[in-house]
């Protein structure tokens, strides 16, 4: 939909007041740099169009299972990057989201995982388990 200049739009379906993005206060010296880019703008974007199409509850795909899929691959390739693609470490990644998705009260971090890397839960269960014990050490 193209809106022109000085046309409000359709005023049936409102978003939100105001979106605050700034960098994580945990985020890599790397990421700091680089700070909101252009990309994260995008990415909002599309979740906030999700997030107001869930709540107005209009037809989607699932605007929730969208974002988190969004986030889940997101947060895997910038965690691949920070480590270095080739380097070992994927476990630990999926660990980090997946206690991430938990710590945020997520219905089924385990099955959204599993839906989004393309793997069973019984082989996401033993990814998780070689994260822990790299971790541990």
């Amino acid at each position: 939909m193209r809106i022109a200049p000085g046309d409000a739009g359709p005023t049936s379906i409102t978003g939100p007041d105001e979106v605050v993005i700034r960098v994580a206060d945990d985020a890599a010296p790397e990421v700091r740099e680089r700070g909101v880019t252009s990309e994260v703008l995008h990415r909002m974007g599309r979740q906030v169009d999700d997030m107001v199409a869930e709540f107005h509850e209009l037809p989607s795909v699932g605007a929730y299972q969208v974002m988190a899929r969004r986030y889940i691959e997101g947060r895997l390739a910038e965690l691949a990057q920070l480590r270095g693609a080739a380097a070992d470490g994927f476990e630990s990644d999926l660990l980090e989201v997946f206690e991430d998705l938990t710590g945020r009260r997520h219905k089924d971090p385990l099955g959204t995982l599993a839906t989004v890397t393309g793997r069973s839960r019984e082989a996401l269960d033993h990814l998780l388990e070689v994260g822990r014990q790299r971790n541990a050490r």
